[in-house]
Formats: structure tokens, C-alpha cells, sequence
């Protein structure tokens, strides 16, 4: 599990904090597959639980927010998850109107991408500044897996992992959210203006502290 964990200096330097019982509400199978290979590594006590559940195949931002509230409006699932961190993990290329799908996420910690998932993917393998299209990004990350990249497929999600710099990922997300915050600009009023950006790099950061103390 060497490359899901943090380097001696990036551990050192990275502010811990325990991720406790989370539950992540994913829009489609590429994100599920990708938080389901760290949720299996990272040992479950009662200290910690990451549960990832998938709304669809077939989701938007949209959809993915109305299954949450309704799973969580379940009475079982509310007793069971009520005291858990609750993640939406959405892309942010539909609907139309995905500022109000951001601005009615209230009470959910946001893993979001401008504008695909597979922008944060890319980030594996090399910088991502400046607004491409959602061919060349899977051109792009056909290339680096030297095969064509399929998504939702769990093999190519698995190897993006095992074979891409996380941290070079991390590190590139953090650079262009900084850079988004000199302008003036936030998820929670711009973010049809922040392509590209990813805020799972946040999440997926504390996966590998966790990880890096077994």
C-alpha cells in the first residue's frame, strides 16, 4: 500500500485529524470505486468507519443530493448514520443549475470536481491549470494508463491509484484552490467560474494519514 500513503516529510508536515465514522454519498460508479479502495484499507474500529454508497449509475449533482437526504430521512439509516460525517462526491457539469445544487448542500462536507471526476484523476499523473475538455481528459488519461480509459470501470480506477503521485495530485488541487481563493472566488458563489477544481483532495489527504499509521 506504499503509494496510499503520505511520505515521511508530507506526514510530518500535514495536519492530522482523525476521520472518524464517515459516510460517502457518491454519483456514479468511478467515485465509489475510487473511495472504496482506500475505505478497504483503512481498518474499521469504533474509532472509524468510511461507508461509500452509491445514488446511481445514472446520477447528477442533482440526484445525488435527493438520495442523501432521503437515505438519511430514513429512520434506520438516520440511527445508524446520524453522529457520521456525511460527504456528497459529485461532478459539477450537470444540472444547468449546479450553484443551487452547491448552495442547498448544507450539513454535507462537499467532494466536488469542475468539472468531471476524472479531472482529480488526471491530477495523478500531471498539473491540471487551465479548462479542458472531457475527451481530452480521457485521451489523456488513456495515455498515461497506456490503454483506453473506460469510466466506471474499477480496474482503470484501481490502477489510476496504484500507479499515479497522489501527492502530486493533492498538491496540484490545493495550488488551484488557492489560486481561485486570491481571486475572490468560492465553491459557494463561483463555482461554474473554477474549472478546473477539485476539493476530494481534502478527504483523500486525511485517507492517507490514516493509512500512513498502520
Amino acid at each position: 500500500m506504499g503509494r496510499t500513503q503520505l511520505s515521511p516529510q508530507r506526514l510530518s508536515e500535514t495536519k492530522r485529524t482523525n476521520i472518524g465514522h464517515i459516510v460517502i454519498f457518491c454519483e456514479g460508479k468511478t467515485e465509489k470505486y475510487y473511495f472504496d479502495y482506500f475505505a478497504e484499507i483503512i481498518k474499521k474500529s469504533k474509532y472509524t468507519d468510511v461507508e461509500v454508497v452509491l445514488e446511481t449509475a445514472n446520477g447528477n449533482a442533482q440526484t445525488v443530493l435527493n438520495f442523501a437526504n432521503e437515505f438519511m430521512a430514513d429512520e434506520e439509516h438516520n440511527m445508524k448514520f446520524n453522529t457520521y460525517g456525511k460527504y456528497l462526491a459529485f461532478d459539477c457539469d450537470d444540472p444547468p443549475n449546479i450553484q443551487s445544487v452547491v448552495m442547498a448542500a448544507a450539513g454535507y462536507e462537499l467532494l466536488i470536481s469542475n468539472y468531471l471526476f476524472e479531472t482529480w484523476l488526471l491530477m495523478h499523473f500531471e498539473d491540471v491549470e487551465g479548462k479542458i475538455s472531457k475527451r481530452e481528459i480521457y485521451r489523456r488519461l488513456s495515455a498515461h494508463l497506456n490503454s483506453a480509459y473506460s469510466k466506471g470501470h474499477k480496474g482503470k480506477t484501481r490502477e489510476i491509484v496504484q500507479n499515479g503521485n497522489i501527492e502530486k495530485a493533492i498538491d496540484n488541487a490545493r495550488t488551484l484552490e488557492k489560486y481561485y481563493v486570491d481571486e475572490g472566488k468560492s465553491i459557494f458563489t463561483n463555482i461554474k467560474d473554477m474549472n478546473p477544481f477539485t476539493s476530494v483532495y481534502k478527504l483523500v489527504e486525511q485517507f492517507m494519514v490514516e493509512i500512513s499509521k498502520y
